[in-house]
């Protein structure tokens, strides 16, 4: 096991650690910036820096055990995720102070002792890894009816996220979910279909007791952004109103590291998390984003080319799911920031100040660091291929 450590990442592995640690580096400095001062001690920032360290020990232990070892930890993982959920949920009717003490309303973590733990986020992973291995030699998911249980064991952990409430976190198992059955070989159009459903049942669901006042009023904001009336702008509208202000007055080159009005007077709420996209931009400009931008491009596509190289049909889903995932949280976040998108409360990846998402996304990365290390070599057939002419009857 050991000697099997002592080799070194391939060329892909090196290129999506050297962008995490990138992006890392932008978003330790981003928040340094918003609370350091002559008389302030960077509390912020070290608590960012030692998840960093953790979330390293986890990336080279991966490394260590093998990605394989997860596909027969996959299921425990999700039930253990779904009963932490459970309580999470179960914490609002019934107190369970100090283990779980609510958060501006939310019930998301789990207090042990100093740490705390916020469950959503290692459910995203424990997710893709138990889709992965029960995808890996099915061919069922071909058919609508064996469509349903891959939804089944996506939608349950969705409601319970998103009861928490958690609406940001919540709608990103969909669309990794979308991802994993593509790349697995489902049909085009069955997927196509069942998101015309999804659509068509969106305003049903805005309507429903899921969606709380305050969600539904940031839905509302994105959408009263051209009038004329100013009071959305100090009301629900204030964070993207600020968001697109900061993001805007970087200019090319940003106001430089700590500079700018929105970093002396504090002007943009949550500017260390769900909002530090415009502080990069305030600080660093068009060019700073790019290289942001860049950052998140080169692990995604490293990611899936991982993916399409391997033949071990549950490393290349762990690898695409990984990579859609990011994909879509760093969309939507950056989406939400130029408000092209509601506010819902989603941390930009290994930018954003959080232990919790910092420490599941190096472990993420490290899955697929280690997919790529141990490709198999097989004379078996490429996985997820499949003759169309031989599975007509099937649909």
């Amino acid at each position: 096991m050991f000697r099997s450590f002592g080799r070194l990442l391939p060329p892909l592995g090196w290129i999506i650690l050297a962008a995490a640690l990138t992006l890392t580096l932008l978003g330790v400095l981003s928040i340094y910036a918003g609370e350091a001062g002559p008389d302030v001690r960077p509390a912020r920032t070290y608590r960012q820096l030692a998840f960093l360290a953790v979330g390293l020990g986890g990336f080279l232990l991966i490394q260590l055990l093998g990605y394989r070892r997860f596909a027969d930890w996959a299921y425990p993982l999700l039930a253990l995720m779904l009963i932490l959920l459970g309580l999470l949920i179960i914490a609002q009717k019934v107190p369970m102070a100090p283990l779980i003490v609510p958060r501006r309303d939310a019930y998301r973590w789990l207090a042990l002792g100093p740490v705390s733990i916020q469950v959503s986020e290692c459910a995203k992973l424990a997710h893709i890894l138990a889709m992965a291995a029960y995808l890996r030699y099915r061919t069922n998911y071909r058919t609508f009816r064996g469509l349903l249980m891959p939804f089944a064991l996506t939608l349950i952990p969705t409601a319970l996220i998103l009861k928490e409430p958690d609406l940001g976190t919540s709608i990103l198992l969909l669309p990794t979910l979308f991802v994993m059955l593509y790349a697995a070989g489902a049909r085009g159009w069955h997927l196509l279909l069942i998101m015309l459903l999804g659509a068509a049942a969106a305003p049903a669901f805005y309507f429903s007791p899921f969606m709380h006042d305050y969600q539904r009023r940031r839905v509302q904001a994105l959408f009263r952004q051209a009038e004329a009336d100013p009071r959305w702008r100090i009301n629900e509208g204030y964070q993207l109103n600020q968001s697109k202000i900061a993001l805007g007055s970087g200019g090319w080159f940003g106001q430089g590291f700590r500079g700018g009005a929105f970093f002396r007077y504090n002007l943009l709420p949550e500017d260390h998390n769900d909002f530090i996209f415009a502080m990069l931009g305030h600080q660093w400009g068009f060019v700073g984003c790019l290289v942001t931008l860049l950052g998140y491009l080169l692990i995604i596509v490293a990611s899936f080319t991982i993916a399409s190289m391997t033949t071990d049909p549950f490393g290349r889903l762990v690898a695409v799911g990984i990579a859609a995932l990011l994909a879509a949280q760093t969309l939507i976040n950056i989406y939400m920031t130029m408000g092209l998108a509601p506010v819902t409360g989603m941390s930009l990846p290994f930018v954003s100040l959080g232990g919790s998402g910092l420490v599941v996304n190096y472990l993420s990365i490290g899955l697929v660091c280690d997919v790529a290390r141990r490709r198999p070599i097989s004379m078996a057939p490429r996985p997820f291929e499949f003759v169309e002419e031989e599975d007509d009857d099937a649909a």
